[in-house]
């Protein structure tokens, strides 16, 4: 009996060529569809308007596809495309083909598929900082587990393409040329024709070099990450951390237009001064006590903590939400009753943006955050450093590992004389079962919130602290006796959330029993919002929506009652109130003398009612206003460079009308003035 034949299904070719052309098909449909993945992973975040839009976001996937597998495979393709026989070594041939060809091409393919889940925590594709950020991360090991089983439909979906990429690829196989032929105008040939290949796939065509701004020509700029994809952007960006000199308009202008130099009197005495009791005004921070002596007053500055929320959004504040869902912070909500509440912005979607712009008023406009940045050791004059300065004892409270995104390392950078974090609270609390060890990133937020108050209690007067919870995070746990305790959400989110708002409710309830809470100003704000659920909270207008709310005791619960009304501090303000903000007003607030700093923010005082917010995302700046937004390209922005800065003329924005142009302007005179301060360590005057 005849054996049957086994089928080859193999793809043979001795035809190099061809060969190559069938390798980057395979990884440009790959690619393909882990876009499409990325797509309906985060369908709810993008909004396409119409059918033509579609379309162009398919063909931008075809253009930024090539440009990418050009850029990947390039040492590949230009390995294989050398005239020289020594490329048909079989030893050659498999190192290529595992360093040159699968890697890269499993490494585009785990960036998209890894970012379909990530893109909705930051609204922003992976860039190059994700090098940086994992050798600071801290335990990575730990998180990856969770990662893995939360987004089991990312990482089955992931097994499958690289298991299919790789039996894909060993299908197709070169054989050996004929080596009784002569190949010599055939190599050079197909060097010449390749390397043309190599420049079409690199550009995204025969056209000019494709850019991060050519997403628009495909979609909304809200839209580009459905153009763009991960691997070209990690790709792209690898070395994002380097500013360059912009040219916008003369430094003159510009400085006219939004000059960053923040300063305050020499002396705040005056008639201009408002009385201590006077609410949410300048100086209104300071309070006096008698001495005894006379009717002499002894003016001192309130305490101040700020209170940074993990991933708190204004979509789950039934205060801010108008309804869209159930509030899932009862404390903030009643606690808003009684504080000056603004349209609160985050200057960033990464914690390790956030706490920056709080500390120092420097946001991150670039692909990489601050701290990993060129610019990382430039010299700055933080909010710690110059209350240190003007008698504060200033301390930071993380209750996750000590050394997580080197916050530590960057407290003491900013001027904090003390940092307590999971080590310092472990010691204090001699525990030797880490029962308030959530299990992942740190100690649960009660337990700590309360070291802090114990903790605070042993600092003098006046002070300054920050805290940074970190409950509400993936992967949303808390103590075993609150599971179940607090109402289920559209997401896992948001239990934590009511979590970490009873956590705020219990930290608030030991504090107004201490002697220092009475003389206190507490900021809560967040370092970034977590994931948006609606669709009010999926567009420029709602990416950046954080809790802003200042809260004296001494006015709410001590004059006001006693008083009357005219002594307390509660207002709803429209005005947007950005995260680098906070720095120049507090200083306003508490009068402190003789300031002369940089703040890419304003004070609330000094521009009540023409608050902005300022971002970078995706290749892109945004400047957000009452009246609507403005966005730049990094492309438009690096066309600008020139080698003077004194000869030129303004570049004039492209508007509609004369309110966007204001606002163009606006956001051309901020970047020209970051990128110059921190390029020359300029960022104290």
């Amino acid at each position: 009996m005849k054996q049957k034949k086994k089928k080859n299904r193999r793809i043979l070719t001795s035809n190099i060529y061809a060969f190559l052309a069938m390798k980057i098909l395979l990884t440009f449909t790959v690619l393909i569809f882990t876009q499409l993945f990325f797509h309906l992973s985060n369908i709810r975040i993008f909004h396409i308007d119409g059918f033509s839009e579609w379309v162009g976001i398919a063909w931008g996937n075809i253009i930024f596809g090539m440009a990418t597998i050009g850029f990947a495979l390039l040492p590949y393709l230009a390995a294989n495309l050398l005239p020289f026989s020594f490329r048909w070594n079989k030893t050659f041939r498999s190192l290529t083909e595992l360093f040159l060809y699968i890697l890269p091409s499993l490494f585009l393919v785990v960036a998209n598929v890894s970012d379909a889940a990530y893109y909705q925590f930051t609204y922003r594709r992976l860039s190059g900082d994700i090098f940086r950020y994992l050798g600071i991360g801290g335990q990575m090991g730990a998180l990856v587990p969770h990662f893995l089983v939360d987004y089991w439909p990312a990482t089955l979906f992931g097994l499958a393409v690289i298991v299919f990429f790789i039996w894909a690829s060993m299908r197709i196989r070169l054989l050996p040329r004929d080596r009784y032929r002569r190949h010599v105008i055939n190599d050079i040939v197909g060097f010449v024709l390749g390397g043309l290949v190599i420049v079409f796939l690199f550009r995204g065509g025969f056209g000019k070099n494709i850019h991060w701004h050519d997403t628009t020509k495909y979609c909304q700029a809200k839209n580009n990450a459905l153009v763009t994809n991960s691997g070209y952007n990690v790709l792209r960006t690898f070395t994002g951390g380097t500013l360059h000199e912009v040219a916008f308009m003369p430094d003159e202008e510009a400085q006219k237009i939004f000059n960053p130099v923040f300063t305050t009197p020499q002396d705040y005495s005056g008639s201009d001064w408002p009385e201590a009791w006077a609410g949410w005004t300048i100086r209104a921070g300071q309070y006096g006590r008698l001495t005894g002596i006379g009717d002499s007053v002894d003016w001192r500055y309130s305490n101040v903590v700020i209170i940074v929320l993990e991933s708190f959004s204004q979509e789950y504040m039934g205060c801010h939400n108008q309804g869209i869902m159930p509030s899932f912070t009862p404390f903030l909500d009643s606690l808003a009753k009684h504080c000056v509440v603004y349209n609160g912005r985050a200057n960033g979607k990464k914690s390790i943006e956030g706490i920056p712009a709080i500390l120092t008023s420097v946001p991150t406009l670039m692909p990489f955050p601050l701290t990993l940045s060129d610019y990382a050791n430039d010299t700055i004059d933080a909010l710690p450093a110059i209350l240190r300065r003007n008698g504060f004892h200033t301390a930071f409270f993380h209750g996750c590992y000590n050394g997580v995104m080197g916050f530590d390392q960057f407290c003491q950078k900013c001027g904090f004389d003390d940092y307590y974090g999971q080590d310092e609270y472990l010691a204090a609390s001699n525990q030797s079962t880490n029962q308030d060890y959530d299990g992942c990133w740190g100690i649960f937020d009660e337990p700590f919130l309360q070291y802090m108050v114990q903790k605070i209690g042993t600092f003098r007067e006046p002070f300054f602290s920050t805290v940074f919870t970190i409950s509400s995070h993936h992967p949303y746990t808390m103590p075993e006796k609150y599971k179940g305790h607090f109402p289920e959400g559209e997401h896992p989110l948001l239990s934590v959330v009511s979590y970490t708002d009873n956590a705020l409710r219990e930290f608030f309830n030991a504090a107004r029993k201490t002697d220092w809470y009475q003389n206190t100003l507490f900021v809560i704000t967040a370092d970034h919002p977590g994931q948006g659920l609606h669709r009010e909270y999926n567009d420029y207008d709602g990416w950046y929506r954080i809790p802003m709310m200042f809260y004296s005791p001494l006015r709410e619960e001590v004059l006001e009652p006693e008083l009357g009304p005219l002594y307390g501090m509660h207002k709803r303000e429209n005005r947007i109130m950005q995260q680098t903000d906070i720095m120049p007003t507090l200083l306003d607030y508490l009068g402190i003398n003789g300031v002369n700093t940089v703040c890419f923010g304003t004070s609330a005082f000094r521009n009540p009612d023409d608050g902005w917010q300022i971002a970078y995302g995706n290749g892109y700046y945004q400047l957000e206003t009452n009246h609507g937004v403005a966005v730049i390209s990094q492309y438009e922005v690096e066309n600008t460079q020139h080698s003077t800065r004194s000869r030129r003329r303004p570049v004039e924005p492209t508007a509609k009308n004369d309110k966007q142009k204001v606002k163009s302007q606006l956001l051309q005179a901020i970047i020209q003035q970051y990128n110059h301060r921190l390029i020359n360590n300029q960022l104290v005057p």
